[in-house]
């Protein structure tokens, strides 16, 4: 019989080899237990984390984006240079980069699928107007935003293309509350297309010529004229550039909520050198507004959209087209009615019936009046500044200048063999005919 202290000993050994026989497993277990739960807490915060981002650029304000891009030289420098390659061929890009002489930087570069998902398509329904340029749609982006769309035709010429090149080289050269502002453009292969703002009351030929039924008090019309004043003021005289519009008229003036008006439509403005008196060049606008001494012999200068702004005075006053033949001959011609009733001391006679009724300052129509009076002079030197008519506007100067009888454009119907009307205006101060379309824009003279 052994002692109790042998057994003891003999016995130990086989519960101390079980025991490190089971140890590796456990440690197995615990280690593999601690990767999964590792990689799976991993996965989860890498997913969390993408999520926070992706809201965070989905929500990203318009604020944020514009910061970002003016933060982002070199991406933009790099998209100017993509847009002068795809708007000027070979031949051209030769000094092209000094054609943008605005700073690219200021607006957006839109993909087309964006701004055709924005219009739905291009849906007729969405169709705000057409132009020379082009139709321009009303679009929405993601975001909510209201944009209008500018798409240049895709039956346009060359002159189309310049038309377009005109506009952003120039629009991203100027700003000022009374300008329409752009908001970038879209160079997609062969599309041509510009994003503006959009404003909400639209352009003002819709309520001056009956498309809408919106009714303008003196107040707000007055407010509207002052602003095309002082946003051509700005274009002649207080921009860096000395630029003329060419083509001011009532359906190149939007107007936004607040009926705050902005001149839009850059396609034919043009750079004018400080050190010419005028520019010989092609007609291009419209007649009915465009001044004869550049109707007729081609001569351009800031005066002819002073005499444009003249005309588009008498229209807002009036609420009527510069020419209509609906009307009795001695009415059709809108400059020459009014120096008629000018000389019969009859000028409100030519004021809105609307007006009259809604009640007005007589004595703020009349200096509106002469001062459309000075903006149609017949020769351009007679044709005050846009600084002195808003001086003037405002009664920060006296009226001094008496109006002297403006030239006028007898237009007279021909028919031809074809039966195809045309126009034939005959000017009674200036000896050189003019015979041309109601609307002749052109840009050949770039």
């Amino acid at each position: 019989m052994m002692p109790p202290r042998l057994l003891l000993q003999e016995n130990n050994p086989p519960s101390s080899m079980g025991s490190k026989k089971k140890s590796p497993s456990l440690h197995g277990s615990g280690a593999l237990f601690f990767f999964l739960g590792g990689t799976i807490v991993l996965i989860i915060l890498l997913l969390l984390l993408f999520f926070y981002y992706w809201m965070r650029i989905k929500k990203r304000s318009p604020q944020e984006a514009e910061k970002k891009i003016q933060k982002e030289p070199s991406i933009m420098t790099q998209h100017q240079d993509e847009v002068v390659k795809a708007t000027f061929s070979s031949k051209q890009l030769q000094g092209s980069t000094n054609f943008f002489s605005g700073n690219l930087r200021t607006i957006s570069h839109f993909d087309f699928y964006t701004l055709r998902r924005a219009t739905r398509n291009f849906h007729p329904k969405n169709l705000l107007g057409s132009g020379g340029f082009g139709p321009v749609y009303q679009g929405k982006l993601e975001d909510g935003r209201l944009i209008a769309v500018k798409q240049l035709s895709a039956e346009k010429s060359q002159q189309g293309e310049k038309e377009f090149l005109a506009e952003v080289r120039l629009i991203t050269s100027i700003q000022h509350k009374n300008l329409v502002r752009l908001l970038g453009c879209c160079t997609d292969g062969s599309q041509r297309i510009l994003v503006y703002e959009y404003m909400k009351n639209r352009s003002l030929d819709r309520i001056l010529y009956g498309k809408s039924e919106q009714f303008l008090d003196w107040s707000t019309r007055f407010q509207i004229i002052l602003g095309v004043a002082r946003g051509l003021q700005y274009l002649h005289e207080d921009s860096h550039f000395r630029i003329v519009h060419r083509d001011i008229k009532a359906s190149n003036i939007l107007l936004d909520e607040k009926f705050q008006p902005k001149i839009g439509d850059f396609g034919l403005a043009r750079f004018f050198p400080e050190d010419q008196a005028y520019l010989s060049t092609q007609f291009a606008g419209t007649l009915g507004y465009t001044a004869p001494e550049y109707a007729i012999r081609g001569e351009l200068s800031e005066k002819a959209d002073i005499y444009s702004f003249g005309v588009l005075v008498l229209e807002i006053i009036s609420c009527r087209r510069n020419t209509d033949l609906t009307l009795p001959s001695e009415m059709q011609y809108l400059p020459e009615y009014a120096w008629k009733l000018n000389e019969k001391s009859m000028v409100m006679e030519l004021v809105d019936g609307r007006l009259r009724e809604d009640g007005l300052v007589e004595k703020d129509v009349m200096r509106a009046f002469h001062v459309a009076l000075l903006c149609i002079q017949p020769h351009a030197s007679q044709r005050p500044a846009m600084s002195e008519i808003v001086a003037l506007l405002t009664f920060k100067a006296e009226m001094v200048s008496t109006p002297m009888r403006p030239s006028f454009f007898d237009r007279r119907r021909k028919k031809h063999d074809e039966d195809i009307t045309s126009w034939e205006a005959i000017s009674d101060t200036f000896s050189a005919p003019i015979i041309s379309d109601s609307n002749f824009p052109t840009s050949q003279d770039r």
